[in-house]
């Protein structure tokens, strides 16, 4: 510290590498034991060793540097094979320095483990299966996610599982086939469309029209819209924006860009069109215009839960197309803290706040602010009625998580420890009143988010006991039944699940630790699109369980699975690879072939069985 100020030094702590490979080092983000005042600058250097130096903070001799590492680690790419290395950091700031060294790092053709990295589980290529088969039936068919609720208002409506059938598919194309894109993309851009159904939004011109039980009049006072993202609605427009904002920062298409692309059409005379930013525009326009800086589902009703997809969309706006809209993140976040969604005391997340009544319903305070409260307030505090729901945690929690973890870490622990109990084996939550068909695998999302796998595993395998989904020509459906939106028993599980239960199971099996935060935080950029890519699979007679490139170790790292009866053989290719590199293919662990001055190769392999292929640069 500099005598009489208040500048202090910053402290870095030891330095560490993300990979190596034969032309590169990748330095992990630098960290620091102590920040120091004012902010310091990190920067970071390499060079020969024995030719690099630091003498103070001045670094002499170095081959590239100063790179600024205060944000994100970093590659140094074009090294020499076999040669030796220093990496350089220095901290600095008008308080002092601080210098961490790397010595002496030789690249090389790093050994690969597959195993190391993530991949499509059983279970889970079959959830996978099923919904792309459902994702490619017609537009107008709904029959593999069928809603038994004509108005389509509660949660096995049409939306929440063409929604949430995306969101699994946006998991694996993220996490395990980043480097398979040809299938998955035209499958999500199909739910998009599907979305967009007439069947999928008319509910909103009876419900625009109010829900009498929670206004203070217990009246529909509002007039009938046909328009579904024009204003309020957020449980249906939400969920499309963030739908188009995954599938634009997936795959960089911006067909729904185009003016005119997002069409509803109410009837031959009346139709409301959008694009994208329009969508986004209308949806930032009510959070920061609006008093309470949220968007309403239903007239008067605003849900934490169903606010959290917008401002993931304007998240994924902003990092595809550098605008500002998840500024308005933080003026729904005072709102939400103020208004207690979280009860700080009770840690359950509330059912709802009803914008006239200025009241958060919660089970410790459920008036309604109208006459229905005489009967609501005291069957709540007796334990009759019962609006705390792991839905609401499960659900809030795992895409809140995106974007306030630290918030939602807090809470969980007290959210497990009165809700889930574990029976060694598998796990499952207290039997609950409010959509309990959807209950356990919402929490079980939350659970993966957050990093508990345990407890998200436990909680699917209580799902796949109690619910019993089948197999059918290597797909795992879970069966489709009656919503029950109200569980008067309180004593026991409806035995049957609804439409969106095995979609989430699938989501909560897709999801690895941080998977919804890394997948909104980190988004895919331009060396994403240019790096080496599987391309015509022959899906369905092979199916991959992981397709990735590791930038740090330059390596592709495909598996395949075939069934055991199969035979013969089959054949893929890799596109964009450099053809200035050798690249070296190894099938399950032994050598197979060099390639140089090619951009694309062709692999063959076993129709039968599990094989682990990587290509790997020299």
């Amino acid at each position: 510290m500099v005598p009489g100020c208040k500048w202090t030094a910053p402290v870095l702590n030891d330095l560490s590498m993300k990979g190596i490979s034969s032309r590169s080092i990748t330095l992990e983000r630098p960290t620091l034991a102590e920040k120091g005042a004012p902010e310091p600058s990190i920067n970071a250097y390499i060079g020969l060793s024995g030719v690099i130096a630091v003498d103070g903070s001045l670094v002499t001799g170095s081959s590239e540097g100063p790179v600024d590492v205060s944000k994100e680690g970093y590659q140094f790419k074009g090294l020499t094979t076999g040669t030796g290395y220093d990496i350089i950091v220095v901290a600095k700031n008008k308080g002092g320095f601080s210098v961490k060294t790397l010595t002496n790092i030789v690249p090389a053709v790093p050994v690969i483990d597959p195993a190391s990295y993530q991949q499509i589980g059983t279970d889970e290529m079959g959830m996978f299966r099923w919904y792309l088969s459902a994702s490619d039936d017609t537009l107008d068919d709904f029959s593999k996610i069928k809603s038994w609720e004509e108005t389509q208002f509660y949660l096995s409506s049409y939306r929440y599982s063409i929604a949430f059938m995306t969101y699994f598919f946006a998991l694996e194309q993220y996490h395990k086939l980043p480097a398979w894109r040809e299938y998955i993309k035209p499958r999500m851009d199909r739910l998009i469309q599907k979305m967009q159904q007439r069947q999928v939004w008319q509910y909103w011109a009876e419900r625009s029209k109010g829900v009498d039980f929670i206004e203070p009049l217990l009246n529909t006072p509002y007039p009938e819209e046909h328009d579904p993202v024009g204003k309020k609605n957020i449980m249906y427009s939400g969920h499309l924006g963030h739908m188009i904002g995954l599938y634009e920062m997936l795959y960089r298409d911006m067909k729904w860009e185009t003016p005119g692309s997002i069409v509803f059409k109410w009837s031959d005379t009346e139709e409301y069109v959008y694009n994208n930013y329009a969508l986004q525009k209308v949806m930032y326009d009510q959070m920061v215009n609006n008093s309470y800086n949220s968007i309403e589902c239903e007239p008067n009703a605003v849900f934490g839960e169903c606010n959290q997809h917008p401002i993931l969309s304007f998240m994924l706006y902003d990092r595809v197309h550098g605008t500002n809209l998840a500024e308005a993140r933080n003026l729904f976040l005072d709102f939400f803290l103020k208004n207690m969604f979280i009860n700080p005391l009770t840690h359950e997340t509330c059912l709802l706040y009803l914008v006239k009544q200025k009241t958060t319903i919660t089970q410790e305070f459920c008036s309604l602010g109208n006459g229905l409260s005489l009967i609501t307030v005291p069957l709540a505090w007796l334990g009759q009625i019962v609006v705390n729901s792991s839905v609401s945690n499960g659900w809030n929690g795992a895409f809140m998580h995106a974007w306030e973890p630290a918030l939602i870490e807090r809470h969980y622990p007290y959210q497990k420890a009165k809700h889930v109990i574990d029976d060694g084996s598998t796990a499952h939550l207290k039997t609950e009143m409010i959509t309990d068909q959807i209950a356990t695998p919402f929490f079980a999302m939350l659970a993966a988010e957050v990093g508990d796998t345990d407890t998200r595993d436990k909680l699917i395998a209580w799902c796949k006991d109690f619910y019993k989904p089948t197999w059918e020509d290597g797909m795992l459906r879970y069966p489709v039944g009656e919503d029950t939106y109200i569980n008067l028993s309180k004593k026991a599980w409806t035995p049957w699940p609804q439409a969106l239960t095995g979609v989430l199971v699938a989501f909560a099996a897709a999801n690895p630790h941080d998977g919804i935060w890394t997948m909104h935080n980190k988004p895919f950029t331009q060396k994403n699109f240019d790096s080496p890519q599987v391309t015509g699979v022959d899906y369905p007679n092979i199916l991959l369980k992981r397709a990735i490139y590791d930038f740090e170790k330059e390596a592709l790292i495909v598996t395949t699975e075939g069934s055991a009866d199969q035979s013969g053989t089959t054949s893929f290719t890799v596109t964009q690879l450099d053809p200035g590199r050798t690249w070296e293919l190894f099938m399950d662990g032994e050598s197979q072939k060099k390639f140089s001055g090619t951009s694309s190769i062709s692999i063959e392999v076993s129709l039968k069985g599990l094989h682990n292929m990587v290509v790997i640069a020299e």
